[in-house]
This record gives C-alpha cells, sequence and structure tokens, in this order.
C-alpha cells in the first residue's frame, strides 16, 4: 500500500516538475519566438488595451503610428506600399507579419520590467508601447522603389561601414492600411506581395563572379596571365557558354566583361575544396544575424554547404548557375564587404528604441560579422568592378564625377523564363558610403533592368550624407 502512495507521489512530483519546466521554456526562453509568431493571440490580446509605438525612419519620418480617435485605435501606415512588405501588419484580425511582428516586444513595451508596468499590467491600465527609430532612409527607400514599382524584385541598400540597412524595398508590394478590406486581394495578387522578395532565393548568375575571385586568389593563379576566350568551352562534357568571344583576357577584363568560361576553367584549377572555403568565408550555409529570418544561401538543393560537387555542377556553380541560390539581402552584403575592405559587418535596420519619457533603452553599435576576403583580395575585386563600370557590362551605372564599382548578371531560372536581371555596386570607389544589390526578377540583363535603380539609388544617397535630419 505504502509503496504504491509513493509511486503516485512520485507520478505527481515529476509531472509538476515537467509542467513546471515547460511552462519557463515557452514562457520565459522562448518568449520571444512565440512573441513574434504571427499565430499567437497574446499580442492581439495586448494591443486592446496598449498602444503600439510608432516605427520611424532614420530622419524621424514616420512609418507606421498608432492613431487614437475616442475610444478607437487605428493603425496607419503613412508611406503607403513604399514600406511594405518590410513593416508588414499588425491586426487585430490577421495578426502581425515583418517588423511589426518582429519588433512586438519592443512595440508594445513588454521588455519593461519597471513597477510602474507591472501596476498597469495588474490593473489592465492602458499605456504606451515603445518608439523604434530605424536605419532606413525614406528618401533613399522611395528612390528605390520608384525604381522597382511596376516590377518583381528587391533593392537593397547598405552602408558598409557599420551595416546600417539604408533601404530594403520588396515589389509587388501592398497597401497595409487597407489590410482587412483587401486580405483576399493581396492573397490572390501575383507575385506575392506578402513575401519579402529581399530574402527570397534565387539564381546570381554572373554577381556570383565576385565569390569565386577569392577562390582564384587564393590557390595562387596569377590574374595578369591571359586567358583566350572563345565563346564556349567544354568541361567534362559540358558546354560551357559565353554571350560572345570574348578574346584575350586577364581576371580584370574577365570580370569586367562577365566572362563565364575564365571563371568556370580557372575555378576548376582551383579545386572545389578552396571554392567552397571562399563561399563559407561569405556567409554560404550560415543563418545571418538580422532583426528579421533571412533563409542562408545555399551551393546545392541538398545541402546548403556540401563537403564535395560533382565536376560539372562545380563548373557552373563558379559563374552562379547550378543549383546556387542567394537572396538580394546576402549579396548586397558581400557587395559591403568587397568594399569595406573585405569585413562584412553585422547588419541591422533597428537604430535605437526610444521610451515614453524620450530616454534612449537601446542603441546599436556597429560589430563585424565575417572578415571573408583579405584588404588585397578586396582591392583586386574592386578593381575588376572599377573596370567592369568604365569599360564593361556595368556602365550603365555609372555616374559623372564619380567612380562606381560594380558587376552585373543575368541569371537563368530555368525552363523558358526571362532571365533575373542583378546588379551589385558601391561608391565612391575609393571612400565607399553605399552599397547596393538590385534584382529585378525576369528583367533580362543587368546592364538594361537593374543598373538604372541602383543608379539612382547610389546618386540619391550621395548627394547629400545619408541620415541628416
Amino acid at each position: 500500500m505504502t509503496g504504491g502512495i509513493r509511486k503516485i507521489a512520485l507520478i505527481m512530483v515529476f509531472s509538476f516538475v515537467f509542467l513546471s519546466l515547460g511552462l519557463v521554456y515557452w514562457q520565459v526562453v522562448n518568449a520571444d519566438t512565440m512573441l513574434e509568431n504571427p499565430a499567437n493571440r497574446r499580442t492581439i490580446l495586448l494591443e486592446k488595451r496598449i498602444i503600439r509605438g510608432g516605427i520611424y525612419d532614420v530622419n524621424g519620418v514616420a512609418l507606421a503610428e498608432t492613431r487614437i480617435d475616442g475610444t478607437s485605435k487605428e493603425r496607419v501606415y503613412p508611406q503607403g506600399e513604399t514600406f511594405q512588405p518590410l513593416l508588414g501588419y499588425a491586426s487585430l484580425e490577421y495578426g502581425s507579419a515583418g517588423l511589426e511582428a518582429a519588433l512586438a516586444e519592443n512595440l508594445l513595451g513588454l521588455n519593461d520590467n519597471s513597477l510602474v508596468r507591472e501596476v498597469q499590467d495588474s490593473f489592465d491600465l492602458e499605456r504606451r508601447g515603445n518608439d523604434v527609430i530605424l536605419t532606413i532612409d525614406s528618401r533613399l527607400q522611395k528612390t528605390a522603389y520608384d525604381g522597382l514599382k511596376g516590377k518583381a524584385g528587391a533593392v537593397v541598400a547598405i552602408d558598409p561601414r557599420n551595416g546600417d540597412v539604408l533601404a530594403l524595398v520588396s515589389q509587388p508590394s501592398f497597401d497595409a492600411n487597407t489590410l482587412e478590406k483587401d486580405w483576399e486581394a493581396i492573397l490572390n495578387k501575383a507575385g506575392s506581395p506578402l513575401l519579402n522578395h529581399a530574402f527570397s532565393h534565387f539564381p546570381p548568375g554572373s554577381i556570383m563572379k565576385v565569390i569565386t575571385s577569392a577562390a582564384l586568389f587564393r590557390a595562387g593563379q596569377d590574374m595578369t596571365d591571359i586567358y583566350n576566350c572563345e565563346g564556349s568551352t567544354i568541361i567534362n562534357g559540358q558546354i560551357i557558354q559565353d554571350g560572345q568571344a570574348h578574346g584575350w583576357v586577364n581576371y580584370d577584363l574577365a570580370l569586367a566583361y562577365s566572362c563565364n568560361t575564365y571563371f568556370a576553367v580557372h575555378g576548376i584549377d582551383a579545386g572545389q575544396d578552396i571554392f567552397l572555403q571562399a563561399v563559407s568565408g561569405f556567409g554560404f550555409g550560415r543563418e545571418i544575424p538580422f532583426e528579421l529570418y533571412v533563409p542562408p544561401s545555399s551551393i546545392t538543393k541538398d545541402e546548403s554547404l556540401p563537403a564535395n560537387l560533382e565536376i560539372n555542377l562545380f563548373a557552373e556553380s563558379t559563374f552562379g548557375q547550378g543549383q546556387v541560390m542567394i537572396s538580394p539581402f546576402h549579396i548586397a552584403l558581400i557587395t559591403a564587404g568587397i568594399a569595406n575592405k573585405g569585413e562584412i559587418m553585422t547588419p541591422h535596420l533597428i537604430d535605437r528604441v526610444i521610451n515614453t519619457k524620450q530616454n534612449i533603452i537601446y542603441e546599436s553599435q556597429p560589430e563585424l560579422w565575417l572578415t571573408a576576403l583579405s584588404t588585397d583580395e578586396a582591392e583586386k575585386i574592386k578593381s575588376g568592378m572599377i573596370l567592369a563600370v568604365n569599360e564593361g557590362t556595368a556602365s550603365p551605372g555609372a555616374l559623372p564625377e564619380i567612380q562606381v564599382a560594380a558587376k552585373t548578371g543575368s541569371a537563368e531560372p530555368g525552363g523558358n523564363k526571362t532571365t533575373h536581371a542583378w546588379f551589385i555596386a558601391f561608391a565612391p570607389a575609393d571612400d565607399p558610403q553605399i552599397a547596393v544589390a538590385v534584382l529585378v526578377e525576369h528583367g533580362g540583363s543587368g546592364g538594361g533592368a537593374a543598373a538604372p535603380i541602383a543608379k539612382a539609388v547610389i546618386e540619391k544617397a550621395l548627394e547629400r550624407k545619408v541620415g541628416d535630419s
């Protein structure tokens, strides 16, 4: 009898411990993840008695605010479609997404552990959350949005010196001001407007050559050696095509003219081990530390960073075809890293968080993420990108009196679809203040479709100091 009671008591004790651990995990350890989940109704209930804080650009321009009319509250987005789907939405009916979800803890003031907040919570008193100031400059955002409008794709601009995200545009977009009324239409709109295309994966095409360059350098290849591009070459029975015969080229000319066969032949000579080490150094297969989730870039469908590559797949990977996939956001970071002498800074969107008393409770600080290149390697790639603007395929991105360094890309998406158009650039080349990546989905050539957008963003950024109030 005593033994049976002891067993029951032990079962009850273990059940209590298990339940307690579960509560600790979900309410403490995993609280932030649960809070950011759009399916979590807790934030929706909190919205009824908490005035959600505002979201502003780096100059104080309102991007999202809560307007109060008598007893009713309305979340409004003064800039319309320009900042969606980056901002996302906060809706009592449909939950939250984008930054509205990711920043919910700050915007609802849930990270305030003061006695005042505890009293407010105990008596269900209405209170106000914190305001969030972003690194985004609405002038650059609008320039990028206007350039891309009507096309599917993305534009990302980053300050290479500190990782500040200056613009992040995704198209097609939607107007969160009419979310409830237009929900079904938004869901059924072509191009997935709720999807942030800046974080989606696409084949990189020739912009991959700036990454492959690192492998060529580290294999000890002489970049001054010349190679005769005849328009095509055969590797292991597979024909590698170029759009034209480029003739005798060295490394700088091969990058400037975007010669596929040069990078395939020299990439194979460098060896897959060095190639895979190089792409790993640029962040392939790694999660990017950022306020929003960005899927890791990958070399193959099965493994983001495989141990081995079949030779034909390896050859295609060197110039951004095969199974290589990358997001516009990641390639913008890589471009910023080349501009910053090989150092990729940790990207961030939050500049600072301010409470109701206008006290700064959080302020971002520059932090190194990866050292992808040595200073010498970064200089070599920059040299080729400058030549690409001055004499090569990236010439549509040139600016008068400002030296731009850039690279084009035209990536085949498969089937009979038109190629994706890429353009990556930074400027001024000798003192980079902005790095840009532009993707126009099925846009054709990078120089034709994407370069003018990047050019306009760079021009706007250098017109006056980014972040001036």
